[in-house]
């Protein structure tokens, strides 16, 4: 009995982290299905993705706090809660205006999501055995990312307001999460957080006064921009220059998830072999050709090469940068890079649907695709020639 309970409450956990990445692959391919029920251009609908990632990176740094503040099980039930209720509710905004404030609010949730799930996991488990649940963790999380990217398609096809109602699931993984799991961590006095509140925003500033932080932090803002170009407007340019169904969209999108999964389960060999430099000029080449020339096709199945290219990019890139920052700071800082990495990382993508809309609106979708790219080949030849550190963070890439 003891035995089953323990897996429920795991199983529990990894459906969260599965959550955790619903915000914008589930919309992602229902872009296009939102443009007549609201009356916007097609260049301004990416916005329903920008203020989710702007609120997700508002609040996550603070994420943190909140757990050794008040405890796991409320901020978990919290943001479970506020997932569910404001995806809900797009469902039956009168207007864009109101749909972006949920959708804003939603972030705000769904952005607790993966830190909490590994959080208590970090409490529950230790040595070997946490190294093997994070793997589960890990792979539920690759895995939610490119099979919503599919289903948020199929949704859309039957009404644009489905993949909205998957997000009331949280309120049921909320009921869930209630009846079996037990707080996990110990609230801290109001006068400690403060004081350790204190600590952390002093060493977030002392942390970007590091070159090579700022660097891997500029990466990380760079290569989550492409990503977004390319997850707001690929489905936007699929409907409008090829009329393919949204479903056809999702799993086009998926495809490029899954290859960068399969790349990226070959990181170290392609790290061993390349170098730092290397990996990363490689990685942003491909993107870049991939950006470049997915609007140049005429069939279907070449524009799948492209976008087969696009997740070697990403599959490639990724790596190299999460390695990179997990030492590119001092020991006693690590907490804090990967803090504003995180939210460097949302950043990035809530800028993309923004910038890229008047490229959109004035030059069309092609030279949206082509800006993009420059801005990869830009980032490649700014991967080549920049002064790596001999460190063992980044010799080690």
């Amino acid at each position: 009995m003891a035995n089953l309970r323990s897996r429920v409450r795991l199983l529990t956990l990894l459906v969260m982290g599965g959550f955790g990445v619903m915000g914008g692959g589930l919309l992602a391919p229902a872009l296009p299905t939102l443009i007549g029920p609201f009356g916007v251009s097609a260049g301004a609908v990416g916005l329903v993705l920008s203020v989710y990632t702007l609120a997700a990176a508002l609040t996550l740094p603070f994420t943190g706090l909140l757990l050794d503040l008040i405890g796991r099980r409320p901020v978990a039930l919290g943001c479970l809660v506020i997932d569910g209720s404001f995806g809900l509710l797009c469902m039956w905004a009168p207007n864009f205006s109101t749909l972006l404030l949920f959708r804003f609010f939603q972030g705000i949730g769904i952005a607790g999501l993966i830190p909490v799930a590994m959080t208590i996991v970090s409490d529950w488990y230790t040595g070997e055995e946490r190294l093997r649940v994070m793997g589960y963790l890990s792979g539920t999380i690759a895995v939610t990312a490119v099979v919503v990217l599919f289903l948020g398609g199929l949704l859309a096809e039957l009404d644009w307001r489905f993949p909205f109602a998957v997000y009331g699931l949280s309120l049921l993984l909320a009921v869930a999460f209630f009846l079996n799991i037990p707080e996990s961590g110990s609230s801290t006095p109001f006068a400690e957080v403060r004081a350790s509140t204190g600590a952390y925003i002093r060493s977030l500033r002392d942390t970007l006064k590091l070159a090579e932080v700022r660097e891997v932090f500029l990466h990380a803002l760079v290569l989550h921009y492409l990503l977004y170009a390319l997850v707001t407007f690929l489905p936007l340019f699929l409907a409008t220059e090829h009329g393919v169904r949204v479903g056809v969209a999702g799993l086009a999108l998926a495809f490029h998830g899954l290859v960068a999964a399969l790349v990226s389960a070959r990181a170290v060999g392609v790290k061993k072999l390349l170098g730092q430099r290397g990996t990363l000029l490689m990685g942003y080449l491909f993107i870049g050709v991939a950006l470049g020339t997915v609007v140049m096709w005429q069939q279907l199945p070449a524009v799948a090469v492209s976008l087969a290219f696009f997740g070697a990019g990403m599959g490639i890139t990724q790596p190299a940068v999460f390695h990179w920052v997990s030492g590119a700071g001092p020991p006693e800082l690590t907490g804090a890079v990967v803090a504003l990495f995180n939210t460097v990382k949302f950043v990035g993508m809530t800028l993309a649907p923004p910038t890229l809309r008047w490229v959109f609106d004035y030059a069309g979708v092609s030279w949206t695709f082509y800006v993009a790219a420059g801005i990869a080949l830009l980032w490649a030849l700014r991967a080549a020639t920049y002064p790596y550190s001999s460190t063992k963070s980044s010799a080690g890439l």
